[in-house]
């Protein structure tokens, strides 16, 4: 892969290591409370981090939005800039 490939598929690999653990935390918090009142900082905590899951979802998006963009002016394989015909540049 090049270098401009690789920079997407590894950003694209940190949102969804922070929405798989946004997820998994909120899992541990509601099964440790499942049985008792859950206090209003927990509450909170659960909020935010649904808003971290969200939030990662709208980055990965924007980011897809973006990798299209670029992949119209740069070839993904090559790293080099493509020609007005949408080949890559020699």
């Amino acid at each position: 892969m090049s270098k401009i490939r690789d920079l997407f598929h590894d950003v694209g690999n940190f949102h969804n290591k922070i929405s798989v653990g946004a997820g998994i935390a909120k899992i541990a918090l509601k099964q440790d409370f499942k049985d008792k009142t859950m206090p209003p900082e927990i509450k909170r905590i659960l909020t935010r981090l649904s808003e971290l899951e969200r939030s990662a979802i709208e980055a990965s998006v924007i980011l897809h939005k973006l990798r299209d963009a670029v992949y119209l002016a740069i070839d993904p394989e090559s790293g080099r800039q493509k020609s007005k015909g949408g080949e890559p540049n020699d």
